[in-house]
């Protein structure tokens, strides 16, 4: 009995009274690639996907969109813009940090430019401030904020809206070295304000200070948004399926909340 061949293609035909049924597909088709991304990203192994893989990766992903510019920042560059926070974070690593900054320009006539800066802490061991070893699991997940920024880069690619946008992608690991920042150490970030480190495992809010800092110095951004696996408490506090958002800005936060609404996310 001879065994059936899978089919090369699949053919799907649609029958529906929806006009705007192509478009719904199409940007259905859009929303699958870029949560995909994000997920082959956050599902790599931290031995695999260090900071400069990281950066590879979006690179490879981004660089073929004619209307997303890829700047990466390797360490030399990190050092001349003295971005001392995320170095700090990445002084016990034995891989080098990297930075993305992904531009995108839709609108020549607007003045406003959007930033969307990620925390990209490929894996977190707490530093000194050690993780007990239940918490040290899913630490590989401490990208995640980079992970959807730069998938969001990819929307944009696609969808192509009448906006100002940029990225700023801070990527490290959080390890114990010889020469890993101690406790109570001070150190200069990118602003030229002095931070001292109480906890080395609040290594997050340090990588996108100095994130926050480059986005508006260097590429001029209006408004920010960061994204970020930040802290435990935000759980405890919503539980696993809410985001919890933080504003010094109300007008922007209820403009946020109309996109969450079309969205339908939860926060």
């Amino acid at each position: 009995m001879e065994q059936l061949k899978k089919p090369q293609k699949i053919d799907y035909h649609l029958v529906t009274s929806c006009k705007s049924a192509k478009e719904i597909l199409d940007k259905s088709q859009i929303k699958l690639e870029v949560v995909n991304f994000a997920r082959d990203l956050q599902d790599m192994p931290p031995n695999k996907l260090h900071a400069q893989e990281f950066a590879k990766q979006v690179k490879n992903k981004l660089s073929k969109s004619k209307n997303i510019e890829v700047e990466i920042l390797d360490k030399k560059v990190i050092e001349k813009n003295k971005m001392g926070l995320l170095l700090a974070v990445n002084a016990g690593s034995h891989h080098e940090p990297r930075v993305v900054v992904l531009n995108y320009k839709g609108n020549s006539k607007s003045k406003e430019t959007l930033g969307l800066i990620g925390k990209g802490i490929t894996f977190d061991s707490g530093g000194y401030n050690l993780k007990s070893s239940a918490n040290l699991s899913d630490m590989k997940f401490d990208m995640s904020g980079a992970a959807v920024v730069c998938s969001a880069f990819l929307t944009l690619a696609k969808l192509k809206p009448k906006i100002n946008a940029v990225a700023v992608v801070c990527l490290t690991d959080n390890t114990i070295g010889g020469h890993a920042t101690l406790p109570e150490s001070i150190i200069t970030s990118m602003n030229g304000k002095s931070v001292e480190i109480n906890n080395t495992d609040a290594e997050g809010r340090l990588v996108l200070a100095d994130g926050i800092t480059y986005a508006i110095q260097k590429k001029k951004a209006t408004k920010i948004i960061t994204i970020a696996t930040l802290t435990g408490a935000v759980v405890a506090a919503l539980g696993e399926n809410l985001t919890g958002i933080l504003t010094n800005n109300r007008v922007f936060y209820r403009q946020f909340r109309q996109a969450l609404a079309k969205s339908q996310e939860r926060y």
